[in-house]
């Protein structure tokens, strides 16, 4: 029954907005995460970008009971007159539980409409996600995804 209940919860996706009290039950496993992508942070700093990321307009902070997304509205360029979305992280407890990657991948669905309702022109995804690409390709649509070459040059 308790595996039934899972299951149902991943497939209906209850997505809750990130609150202050949610740092003490999902902080710890997100910190962590974020100290080893970011390695040359300290936890005050992580903890502080968190917190403002909570209530700023430009930011939307999910999660669930085993996954959590961060994406931020940006322009990418001063003469485009549309932001685009950016996924900063959707990430999953256990990145390797398929139940959680699919948790996760509601996300996507959550973060399609809220673009859409601040007339983004795109989304940049897969950056920092635990949801494997056909997972994201099954909430998003096959024709929606593209792919582009950017170069940069480290300094």
């Amino acid at each position: 029954m308790a595996v039934a209940t899972l299951k149902e919860s991943v497939i209906t996706g209850t997505v809750r907005r990130f609150e202050l009290p949610d740092l003490y039950q999902h902080g710890g496993w997100i910190k962590t995460r974020l100290l080893t992508k970011f390695p040359h942070l300290n936890e005050v700093s992580i903890i502080g970008w968190l917190k403002s990321a909570l209530y700023d307009h430009s930011s939307l902070f999910l999660y669930q009971e085993h996954s959590v997304a961060l994406a931020q509205t940006l322009k990418l360029h001063t003469l485009e007159p549309a932001p685009v979305v950016h996924e900063r992280f959707v990430w999953c407890k256990d990145p390797k539980d398929p139940d959680h990657q699919a948790e996760a991948a509601v996300f996507y669905e959550r973060f399609l409409a809220w673009a859409k309702h601040q007339s983004c022109s795109a989304m940049i995804i897969e950056e920092a996600s635990d949801v494997p690409h056909e997972l994201i390709i099954k909430k998003l649509g096959d024709k929606r995804i593209m792919n582009r070459q950017q170069a940069f040059v480290r300094l």
